[in-house]
Parts: structure tokens; sequence; C-alpha cells
């Protein structure tokens, strides 16, 4: 199994380019998850989940980024 490690929020990274550092890319998926980020932050900032929801929401996402995740070519190659 991959470990892949993402950073939510304003100040990381997009999802992409932390995938890239890692060796995977998140291909086709990565605007629609970027998106998925954004808006998931923006709505706990502004009051709209609790922590606890934020919290889930964030261990869900995980999991969707993780099953995007594939392998970059020229890690795989060499």
């Amino acid at each position: 199994m991959m470990t892949i490690v993402f950073c939510h929020g304003a100040l990381c990274d997009p999802y992409e380019e932390q995938a890239n550092e890692q060796g995977y890319t998140l291909g086709d998926k990565a605007e629609y998850l970027q998106d998925l980020g954004f808006k998931t932050v923006y709505i706990w900032i502004h009051g709209l989940l609790t922590d606890r929801q934020y919290d889930d929401a964030l261990r869900k996402l995980q999991k969707q980024l993780v099953k995007a995740a594939r392998p970059l070519e020229d890690k795989v190659t060499g």
C-alpha cells in the first residue's frame, strides 16, 4: 500500500504539486480535488462545518486523493 501525505489549507501547495513531490500525479482529477479541498476549508472557516465535520471531510478527501494518485512515469522508468 502506498503512503502519500497531503497538507490541506491556504498555505499548502496545490495537491498536484504535493503529489508530484512524492512521485505521483492526480491526473485529470487534480483540478476537481483541488476545488473540493478549497471549498472544504472555505466552508469550515466560515462556520458552516464543525471541527468534527471538517476532520471527517478531510479524511474522506484524503482517501479520494490517494485513490486518484498514480505513479509518475519518469519515476517508474528511471
